[in-house]
């Protein structure tokens, strides 16, 4: 008998894609699998439909649980799993046809722990197709971390299969606005193989509600994306201090190019020049790279209000007709 998938799937208020997104995970052609929906509170028809799909096919468990957020519901979901592989779908995208036997395959002929994947962004009008690898590749667990601050794949949950060993007393970080960068690298701060294929497994549907946020979770968004970065680059220097120079780098880029986002507000652009500062005056952390001088002095010396001004501007100018609802 194949061994298990456990296919983790956060649901909240998908009503228009869930059932999508169910259909691709039930055609697979990999049957042996252990689907997990986790409802999250959802006020539309969401839990209904979890409900449904799971009468009509046993390998679906639903778990309905109040509105805690999407890392909350993932937890829930590491929980209950117990499958040898574990994999995430987002509950508004959906499965390539042959994904997940392919996925094993990658696992099993590399004696890999984890499988990145390409993907495809799927818009409104028109679909990109992204391939960090173009032909397979093994890595080590250090030499994969090193490609995470240089390509913002390598953070995202759901373009890999695990072993789910990996992640044994590993959860997601609750209470942001982000998740998968507080997550997916903590399974390879253990010693591991990671296989890079280049075969595109998996749909992301961008949508609106991803890009267009209030003021507040606009914020709160940057916020968390570098104290997630923050947090990386001190586990990561706790295990390989070597790599401190590529760290720092990462650090103070994320500094600068948030400090550039639309919606990014006086607030946030205060807590951005502080947390510059305290780079700057701290004992040991990496001297700036020439190319970040001009751009982290801009930061810097310029007025709050105005580079606040400016990512208001960015934020209006956004032009999301081509995104899904």
């Amino acid at each position: 008998m194949k061994d298990v998938i456990s296919v983790v799937v956060p649901v909240y208020n998908v009503a228009a894609y869930l059932p999508a997104c169910l259909d691709s995970i039930l055609a697979q052609d990999y049957e042996n699998l252990e689907i997990l929906l986790i409802d999250d509170g959802s006020t539309d028809a969401s839990g209904e439909i979890c409900d449904e799909y799971a009468r009509k096919d046993s390998r679906i468990q639903v778990i309905h649980q109040k509105n805690a957020g999407a890392a909350a519901a993932k937890n829930a979901g590491l929980r209950a799993a117990t499958g040898k592989y574990l994999n995430f779908v987002d509950s508004d995208d959906y499965l390539e046809p042959g994904a997940y036997g392919y996925m094993v395959r990658v696992l099993e002929e590399t004696g890999a722990d984890a499988a990145q994947f390409a993907f495809r962004e799927v818009y409104r009008n028109r679909e990109e197709v992204r391939v960090p690898c173009t032909k397979r590749e093994i890595l080590d667990s250090k030499s994969y971390l090193c490609r995470f601050p240089k390509d913002w794949t390598c953070s995202l949950l759901w373009n890999k299969l695990y072993r789910r060993a990996l992640y044994d007393g590993v959860f997601f970080e609750e209470g942001h606005k982000i998740d998968d960068e507080y997550f997916t690298y903590q399974g390879f701060l253990k010693p591991c193989r990671v296989a890079c294929d280049g075969r595109v497994v998996y749909n992301y549907r961008k949508r609106a509600s991803g890009v267009m946020n209030t003021p507040e979770a606009a914020e709160r968004r940057i916020f968390d994306r570098l104290d997630a970065i923050e947090k990386r680059r001190e586990k990561v220097l706790s295990v390989y201090p070597d790599l401190r120079r590529l760290f720092d780098e990462t650090y103070l880029d994320a500094i600068w190019y948030l400090s550039e986002t639309p919606g990014c507000g006086e607030e946030t652009i205060a807590f951005l020049k502080r947390r510059l500062k305290k780079y700057l005056t701290t004992w040991g952390n990496a001297f700036p790279p020439r190319y970040l001088w001009k751009l982290l002095w801009h930061l810097w010396a310029t007025d709050t209000a105005a580079l606040a001004e400016d990512c208001r501007k960015k934020q209006e100018q956004r032009n999301l007709q081509d995104y899904f609802s």
